[in-house]
């Protein structure tokens, strides 16, 4: 028989079901996320790229048309992740997103 926590000098360990952590925080209640689409955009614009501006004219202030297509890339990419985390509800609400590190478990 295993020593209890009274015993060992410890106290017992809680059940991870009994105790919620995120109990009390604000969740989204099923709420839809439509705008983590947006997160497609950084994907399709460097994804693209080789296809659609793979050469060399025109120049665009002097630089050959694929660097400039990636750098312009790289500028909107954090504008849309930032709107993506703006529109997206979970942000507005301050809601917790539970991983599964959340539930606990044995170590």
């Amino acid at each position: 028989m295993l020593p209890t926590g009274e015993a060992t000098g410890r106290s017992p360990e809680p059940d991870p079901r009994e105790a919620d952590p995120l109990e009390g925080l604000p969740t989204l209640g099923g709420r839809a996320r439509r705008s983590l689409w947006m997160l497609l955009v950084p994907v399709v614009l460097y994804g693209a790229a080789p296809f659609v501006a793979n050469r060399i004219e025109p120049r665009i202030l002097g630089v050959p048309f694929l660097p400039a297509w990636v750098i312009a890339a790289t500028v909107i990419s954090p504008v849309a992740i930032w709107l993506v985390a703006r529109f997206d509800p979970a942000y507005r609400t301050g809601a917790v997103e539970p991983v599964p590190a959340d539930e606990g478990g044995t170590r």
